[in-house]
């Protein structure tokens, strides 16, 4: 293994993070000012689960029974638990924070870290001082993360890069190895893709290590990394008894440009983004790191683990064009990925792009090994990154509670009802915005939102949907509702009745008696 220069060994990358902090801001802009949320959607939905979570905890409730979905046995597993990102989040909403903007705050500060993390992948793997910069800078500011903004989970990866950081340190023989098994824990209830996506890398870490010269610890941590997943087992089996197989054809396919894709909105760059391309499918890793690894794959200096990382760069790259090799938008053969979704679990990835953060990061990090050999280079690599992510500050959205939750919050229903029920979960905006206002009183609904429905729910959503009809009217009965909240049915029948503009709200009060 390649010792580090004597000139920075004592320099540890934690003296980055403002700068991290700084980039992850910038990248975001202007989400750490505002309470306002970049969507609809995921941001609406994510806000409330972290919210959900720490009242659960805060009021001894489990965080794992959503209240959502409420009558149906199949309800529960069918989300990111966001249980480590609430953690995090608690103190801020103790002190009464706005939901949306500790999602806001979480989102860069778990930006940051991903930097922060890597920067130590780099170190560990043979980088210097400005070696570490560069790979930490230009992490944060991968068009990767742009094409995520609304799916905080997918953000939460520095916990996967810090679980390789400390499985190569097993491996030297540099510590036990239970900060391992703490971070596997840890990633699987923050993102259930990145949990897969780290025991995959984990995976290609053990086989490689035949490479390594301290195979006397391959035992050591593997344990650890079994240890890690047997702990987040009861969190796992909510989700492993719905988990949605997905068919070979609807997985989604990543065109082969999104490699040559950067983000649409940056302003030097975003004229290459080819239209129609996925949105959430931007793998290029700049062209600094382009130049920079293949500078150090002709001349740099290699060490053992570089197979790892090669490795993972092959493969995660495959993993993520899914089933069909695209090119310019034309389908040209069938991809790796449908041997690769004969492994466990495999087929639930609905869009295997989601994995290329590992395929970009050992490019970015062979580009900081080279690069940092000359630190004006390294900086100069820095600055372009940042110029090339350059963009107009992010779209956000007003948004206003709907009034009759201040109303429910007051009331001490069991189970409520909102009419109409939506079951389009490609526009979810109905069902999420419900759900963030419910934070005033988080009354147990029948009404939810998440990846897949359960079972029954589009069957029950047409038949609620016919109110006041007496199949319905058996139905609300069946799933022991007492509240009905009915948009644009206004009857005298109501016991309360709200009237905003053009629209009315009317609250069906049942008697389950």
């Amino acid at each position: 293994m390649k010792e580090k220069g004597k000139s920075d060994s004592g320099i540890k990358p934690a003296i980055f993070l403002p700068l991290f902090l700084l980039l992850a801001v910038m990248a975001t802009w202007p989400l750490a000012s505002t309470s306002e949320p970049h969507d609809h959607s995921d941001t609406l939905f994510n806000s409330w689960l972290i919210a959900w979570n720490n009242h659960a905890i805060v009021t001894g409730q489990n965080p794992l029974d959503l209240p959502i979905f409420e009558g149906f046995h199949d309800g529960n597993g069918r989300n990111d638990l966001l249980i480590t990102q609430s953690i995090i989040a608690l103190p801020l909403q103790l002190y009464g924070m706005n939901a949306i903007r500790i999602h806001n705050i979480l989102l860069v500060l778990f930006l940051a870290f991903a930097g922060f993390a890597s920067a130590l992948l780099a170190r560990e793997t043979g980088a210097n001082f400005y070696g570490s910069l560069f790979t930490g800078s230009v992490v944060i500011l991968l068009p990767y993360f742009q094409s995520h903004i609304w799916h905080l989970q997918l953000f939460s990866v520095g916990l996967s890069i810090l679980a390789v950081v400390y499985a190569i340190r097993v491996l030297k023989g540099k510590c036990r190895g239970w900060q391992l098994a703490v971070l596997v824990f840890l990633q699987c209830l923050a993102s259930l893709y990145h949990w897969y996506f780290l025991n995959l890398a984990l995976l290609l870490l053990l086989i490689t290590t035949a490479f390594l010269p301290q195979k006397k610890h391959i035992v050591r941590m593997t344990g650890w990394w079994l240890a890690g997943n047997l702990a987040a087992l009861p969190f796992l089996l909510p989700h492993l008894k719905n988990a949605h197989s997905w068919s070979i054809n609807s997985i989604t396919s990543t065109d082969i440009t999104a490699f040559i894709s950067p983000w649409g909105n940056s302003f030097l760059l975003g004229w290459m983004r080819p239209d129609g391309m996925h949105p959430e499918a931007a793998l290029w890793p700049g062209l600094a790191v382009v130049a920079g690894s293949l500078w150090f794959l002709i001349k740099g200096k290699k060490n053992r683990l570089d197979i790892f990382l090669l490795s993972c760069f092959l493969f995660f790259a495959l993993f993520s064009l899914g089933p069909t090799l695209i090119a310019f938008g034309k389908a040209l053969a069938p991809a790796p990925f449908r041997y690769f979704a004969e492994l466990p679990g495999c087929s639930s990835i609905r869009l295997p792009a989601r994995a290329g953060i590992f395929a970009i990061l050992p490019l970015v990090i062979f580009a900081g090994r080279k690069l940092g050999e000359k630190p004006r280079l390294a900086i100069t690599g820095v600055v372009l990154a940042a110029a090339t992510v350059l963009h107009a500050p992010l779209r956000t959205i007003p948004l206003e509670p709907l009034p009759w939750h201040q109303w429910l919050a007051g009331q001490n229903f069991d189970t409520v009802l909102y009419l109409p029920v939506s079951t389009d979960m490609s526009n979810p905006q109905a069902e999420t915005r419900r759900l963030i206002s419910s934070v005033m009183h988080f009354t147990p609904s029948v009404n939810g939102y998440s990846t897949t429905l359960p079972e029954k729910y589009q069957s029950y959503a047409d038949i609620l949907n016919e109110w006041p009809s007496q199949s319905a009217k058996r139905l609300v009965e069946e799933l022991e509702v007492d509240c009905i909240i009915a948009k644009d049915w206004h009857t005298v029948k109501a016991d309360t009745v709200f009237l905003i503009g053009e629209m009315s709200i009317s609250a069906f009060l049942i008697d389950t008696d």
